[in-house]
């Protein structure tokens, strides 16, 4: 006796109040990738591995939970005697918020759990030991998929109970992307800046507490059980899964999820690292996601082969967008930004449009093309009478497969291999996308050729060194280039200038042995060293070439140098630099520790007489870390009853809000500082718990003869000349900056900042004040000094780079 097919839910038209709702879901959903993100930052680095750590689990979850929907689904109202599926929606988005705030939880593991010093030594270098790195990660994992697997679970089940609309899931998606991009702006630019990403993720979840109460109590989508299973509903048998489409949806996965691993990574590569990058590229993506599925709605007449149309201009306008990327910058400034100089129009964004408009340029055309093809593959297994589970699921298991291959794979070869292979499994997968035809199966042989063009474009790939990427006329492109490599987060190598070398990070030079640079590296040790009386133990935040730790080598009272620098690979190069750091890697008191510095002062119990930290520039993704109270708070822990911490503040390249920032931040931790001209305006601010007493300097420059003379190399010939660096005392800075806005973790005070060079930070310098607030008067070289700060003309004698100029 045949019967009708067995589904979930009846046919009734979806009520407006459920895609309304979705598009909260969607919201909350994009709020919390944007916590989170914020918060593995602080365990993991600002890399694009963190990046791709949240985003696969993000889509990893959803892909798992939207395979298991239809199994979940039914043994919750079966558990719960639940008759009604919008009802048992309700549930899972109750899971969803009490889980999604597991990573607060997470973070109470103490950070010691694993000793004092976690670290084993491999190749010269301390490393995090195998168990704690796979504990770590494992937390992580469940703390992030498992609301992300509840996630995966809402959109097949919601498209399972309308049946009767065929073009329902591309109406859905098109709601809930709706709310996800609204969630990414205020989370970013509203939440994030005014109540910190802990309360941002707490909200988020009871607004998911709530949304799920509301659909547990009011249900709406009633039927009834039997045997635990819903009744028959009156609707054509579904047949067999449609392959065809299958295979479109992993097509569909693959190449979006390729797209934004590179997207996100060559972005940055061009030089928009910001902390606002990730929000700005999710927000294109997003937007271009809301308008396909709309699209896919309001089009009757769409069909595969206009999207495969699509997906030819996708590939043909990413290549051009990626070809030209310092063309189109130049044509980005002029719009935004024409009163940029010249000189200056390498450091960008100079402001929120010029990013938002270049990422824009990047993301939404070839995204929006690219993702006509799930809201048109859903409306068509949904229209066939199937459960959406394993399309959508497949989907995002492929879309994390694509982040995991360009946000760590590929770059682990090379950044410039991992930008030439994305345009290689682009054009196999439209390719293979073109020959489908809708009405016909899938012919083995195609998927397999694909795959085999593919990997055969893995192996004939160039993975060397590419200068074409970079910026035109830079050191690297007319310069030899030596020691290339590459750990998934950054490319770096070396570049030989004339006189001295450059390290890159992929496009960037943050660091080098020219002696303008060495002159403010050196003089965060020398000046803080010099001012104890028996400094033994120091701890470098941020290796780079390595001049800051060839300086403090050169101070015979030092018995324990550790050096904490997160990329690895920075360690490894560090022989390339043995000429101008006299091999200071070589030196016994250097121990090298692969780690973020903020983990590693979290963990260790080690104390030290000087700290000293130079990162990137403030402005870059994540760094503000090393800029925050809780970061000094934990550095002055650290710190012997004499010890010191000296912190790199470059005033030249920061907008005035940002330097205030960082001076009042530094000013609120420490009850003793001073500030100093590194070199020109890049300051130098030192910080300590107890007074700073120029004279303990005074009388150390007399007796460490070594260092005399490295300060003589750098043509500071004298202690008058080193002492007439001094910009502020104490009580200065504090009249200044105490008391006002501070850096903290929870907030992104930092994140909306950009370097404006029309409008640069200025410092001020009141010698009077300065003197008498530093207690220049006891000093033996009192009068010499007072004349030299004193008079502007003998001050640029003794201090060429003096930041006259700038100065208010």
């Amino acid at each position: 006796m045949s019967s009708a097919p067995k589904i979930e839910v009846g046919v009734a038209a979806a009520p407006l109040r459920v895609f309304a709702l979705y598009c909260l879901s969607g919201f909350v959903s994009l709020g919390y990738q944007v916590a989170w993100f914020r918060i593995y930052v602080d365990q993991f680095g600002a890399t694009n591995l963190t990046f791709a750590l949240v985003l696969c689990n993000f889509t990893g979850g959803l892909g798992a939970g939207a395979l298991l929907s239809r199994r979940l689904s039914r043994t919750l109202a079966r558990r719960l005697q639940l008759t009604d599926y919008l009802r048992v929606y309700g549930v899972v988005e109750i899971i969803v918020g009490v889980t999604a705030v597991a990573a607060l939880l997470g973070r109470m593991i103490p950070p010691d759990t694993w000793g004092a010093f976690p670290y084993v030594l491999h190749d010269g270098i301390y490393v995090q030991g195998s168990l704690q790195q796979f504990f770590r990660l494992a937390i992580t994992t469940i703390c992030l998929f498992v609301p992300c697997f509840f996630m995966g679970v809402t959109f097949p089940l919601l498209c399972s109970v309308f049946r009767g609309e065929s073009r329902f899931p591309s109406r859905l998606y098109a709601w809930n992307t709706l709310g996800a991009l609204s969630g990414v702006l205020l989370c970013q630019f509203v939440f994030l800046p005014w109540i910190g990403h802990d309360l941002a993720l707490t909200f988020m979840a009871g607004i998911n507490l709530l949304l799920g109460g509301f659909f547990f109590v009011t249900g709406g989508a009633r039927t009834s059980l039997e045997n635990g299973e819903p009744v028959i509903v009156n609707v054509p048998s579904p047949g067999r899964y449609p392959s065809v489409l299958l295979t479109c949806a992993v097509i569909s996965g693959l190449l979006a999820g390729s797209l934004e691993g590179d997207m996100f990574r060559r972005i940055k590569f061009f030089g928009y690292g910001t902390a606002a990058t990730m929000a700005f590229a999710s927000f294109w993506a997003i937007l271009g996601i809301f308008l396909a599925s709309w699209i896919a709605t309001a089009l009757r007449g769409l069909q595969l082969v206009h999207i495969k149309v699509a997906f030819l201009l996708a590939l043909a306008g990413y290549a051009i967008v990626t070809h030209f990327p310092y063309r189109i910058h130049e044509w980005v400034l002029s719009i935004v930004a024409p009163t940029q100089p010249p000189q200056y129009a390498f450091i960008f964004p100079a402001g929120a449009a010029e990013l938002l408009l270049y990422v824009g340029i990047f993301v939404f055309p070839t995204y929006l093309l690219i993702s006509l093809l799930l809201p048109y593959v859903c409306n068509r297994i949904h229209a066939k009478g199937h459960h959406l589970g394993i399309a959508y699921g497949v989907n995002t298991l492929a879309f994390c497969l694509g982040i995991i291959a360009f946000t760590w794979i590929a770059p682990s070869v090379s950044v410039f291999y991992s930008m030439k292979l994305v345009m290689v499994l682009l054009a196999v997968g439209i390719v293979l996308l073109l020959s489908i035809v809708e009405t016909r199966r899938v012919a083995l042989w195609k998927p397999l050729a694909a795959a085999a063009v593919l990997a055969a474009g893995c192996v004939l790939t160039p993975a060397g060194f590419d200068a074409d990427y970079l910026y035109p006329k830079s050191p690297a492109t007319r310069r030899p280039v030596r020691a290339v490599r590459s750990n998934g987060a950054t490319t770096t190598f070396v570049v030989q200038d004339t006189g001295f070398e450059l390290l890159y990070f992929d496009n960037t030079s943050l660091s080098n042995t020219a002696e303008t640079s060495q002159l403010y590296m050196r003089l965060m040790a020398h000046f803080p060293l010099l001012a104890q009386p028996n400094p033994r133990a120091v701890l470098l935040i941020c290796y780079g070439v390595g001049n800051t730790a060839s300086a403090i080598a050169s101070h015979d009272t030092i018995k324990r140098i550790d050096v904490v620098e997160m990329n690895g690979n920075v360690l490894r190069t560090a022989p390339e630099f043995a000429r101008a750091t006299g091999e200071v890697h070589l030196d016994p008191r250097v121990q090298f520790i692969n780690d973020d510095g903020r983990n590693f002062l979290n963990a260790t119990d080690r104390v030290y007489d000087l700290i000293t930290s130079e990162p990137p520039p403030p402005l870059y993704d994540g760094i503000h870390r090393l800029y925050s109270r809780e970061y000094y708070e934990s550095a002055m822990s650290h710190l012997s009853a004499n010890g010191m911490m000296s912190q790199w503040v470059p005033t030249w390249q920061l907008p005035p809000e940002a330097a205030e920032l960082i001076l009042s931040t530094f000013v609120s931790v420490f009850p003793h500082t001073i500030m100093f001209t590194g070199r020109g305006n890049d300051f130098v601010i030192v910080g300590s718990r107890s007074p700073i007493d120029l004279r303990v300097l005074e009388d150390r420059y007399r007796t460490a003869p070594k260092v005399a003379a490295d300060l003589k190399r750098m043509h500071i010939d004298d202690v008058v000349s080193l002492l007439a660096r001094v910009v502020k005392g104490d009580r200065e800075l504090r009249a200044q900056y105490a008391g006002k806005r501070v850096i903290s973790d929870q907030h992104n005070q930092m994140a909306n900042r950009y370097a404006d060079m029309t409008r640069p930070a200025a410092v001020s310098y009141n010698p009077a004040q300065m003197f008498t607030d530093v207690g220049a008067e006891r000093l033996r070289v009192a009068e010499q000094l007072r004349q030299v700060v004193m008079n502007p003309s003998l001050l640029r004698k003794r201090v060429p780079d003096f930041p006259m100029e700038s100065m208010e």
